[in-house]
């Protein structure tokens, strides 16, 4: 950071008394951490970041101020790890002229997505399925520092058994397919391999083996094959917060079970989550190490689609207007009635019911907002996210951590960032109110550090001011 950032900063927020500027260090002094790591908060810490890692913690009154040091008296604030959105779709790709989505991005509009999410603190984002070439350009700009945003972690195109490939998915209707698509990913430099719905048992044992033979660990959006069958074959992280297949309603009610959206309300009038099948999956799933990213919200949009509180929801000027766009050219509830939405709202408990059990079962859960779906919007659905799981009776310290370190774990980058802690990459959150006191005071953001970079939040953008 050059000196004249830091002097612009210090001028907006204030510096501590008596203690000189300097180009290679940034000191938040005063400050209440909130770890990540599900402790209880500390007060009157003083944070100091150089070369864009956190280089010391330490008391108020053991802080010796070294020779040059730029200092914040940021007393009273809250300062906590950025955010990790491990369902974000940020390779934003437009509709075709058949009104599905095309198979190239939109660069304005993601990079639009990026900065957003980044104002909005998420400072790492897990890209779960893009067309593959796309998603791999996108994170090297991010990664170069040509395009402001998240740091990305990235899956390719979804592999999905249907008989063409679109948008982000890639047809492999064959075992040989199968094989061959991963082996292409691997080679292009995917982090991670997407298996999606349609893919019985067969397919993804065979995706996951060759997978993990090029090193890549397997997120399965599922259906078909059931977490339970998933989890024996050796996935590695689940996408969405219920498995929705017929193996996990009495046998009776299965054959009434289509699998659709609508039948997802039948599923969930019908499943017993305290009953041999749910408690078999959660188990194995914990002993596993099976991760889980519910993505609450991309579920009440629909639950919930009648609601103007999404319908005209003024944080939707956050999204680009191509999202826009493509939201007002259909939603996945379009033809509910008001029944069908009334039914959506009756057993929308139940889809917390289950966070609740996975969490209380031990599975690992992160956070994640399935941007940018119908009436999810970047940044802003996500702590929507946190409030939903605490709204399951999740207590907010473990959704911090769920937010937070358990995505840096699922990740396998927990190592490096995650946790506000002595030697980890300086992406921080400083907010003006206390989370625990308010889940939604996340939003409360008055700056975020992104690889020790300041970035400062215009007005607009905070509802808490």
């Amino acid at each position: 950071m050059g000196r004249l950032a830091l002097i612009l900063l210090l001028t907006v927020l204030g510096c501590a008394p008596d203690v000189p500027l300097c180009d290679d260090c940034l000191v938040l002094y005063d400050v209440t951490i909130i770890d990540g790591l599900g402790k209880p908060p500390v007060e009157h810490q003083v944070i100091v970041i150089r070369d864009g890692l956190i280089s010391e913690i330490s008391t108020v009154s053991d802080f010796e101020d070294p020779p040059s040091n730029s200092a914040m008296d940021v007393a009273g604030m809250f300062v906590m790890p950025g955010l990790i959105d491990m369902h974000a779709h940020v390779t934003i790709l437009p509709m075709n002229e058949e009104g599905g989505l095309a198979s190239n991005m939109d660069r304005a509009a993601s990079e639009a997505v990026l900065a957003t999410l980044l104002d909005f603190g998420i400072t790492t984002v897990r890209n779960p399925a893009a067309p593959t070439v796309d998603a791999i350009e996108l994170r090297g700009l991010v990664a170069e520092g040509i395009v402001a945003g998240p740091q990305i972690v990235t899956a390719g195109s979804a592999l999905n058994r249907t008989s063409a490939s679109f948008g982000p998915f890639v047809s492999t209707p064959t075992l040989e397919a199968i094989r061959a698509e991963v082996a292409q990913q691997a080679t292009l430099g995917v982090d991670y391999l997407k298996v999606y719905s349609s893919l019985p048992p067969e397919f993804v044992l065979v995706a996951i083996e060759a997978a993990h033979n090029h090193g890549l660990e397997v997120i399965g959006h599922l259906q078909r094959t059931t977490w339970t069958e998933a989890t024996r074959l050796g996935i590695d992280h689940i996408a969405h917060g219920a498995p929705w297949s017929a193996y996990y309603l009495p046998e009776d009610r299965r054959a009434n079970y289509n699998g659709t959206l609508k039948d997802r309300m039948f599923w969930l009038e019908n499943v017993d989550f305290s009953g041999p099948a749910i408690r078999e999956m959660i188990q194995l799933m914990a002993v596993s190490g099976v991760t889980v990213d519910p993505t609450l919200v991309a579920y009440r949009t629909k639950f919930y689609g009648d609601d103007p509180h999404y319908l005209s929801n003024a944080d939707s000027v956050f999204a680009p207007p191509l999202v826009r766009d493509i939201w007002a050219r259909g939603a996945f509830t379009s033809d509910w009635s008001a029944d069908d939405y009334s039914q959506g709202h009756a057993v929308w408990p139940q889809v917390l019911d289950l966070t609740k059990a996975l969490y209380d079962g031990g599975v690992l859960l992160t956070a994640g907002s399935d941007t940018p779906n119908p009436w999810v919007i970047p940044g802003v659905s996500l702590h929507e996210e946190l409030q939903l799981l605490h709204d399951a009776g999740i207590p907010a310290m473990d959704v911090l951590r769920i937010a937070t370190y358990n995505g840096a774990v699922s990740l396998g980058l927990d190592e490096r960032l995650g946790s506000v802690e002595v030697g980890k990459e300086a992406d921080l959150l400083v907010l003006r109110a206390n989370p625990f006191d308010d889940i939604a005071n996340t939003r409360s953001i008055d700056w975020v550090v992104s690889d020790g970079q300041v970035i400062l939040r215009e007005p607009w953008l905070d509802p808490f001011k």
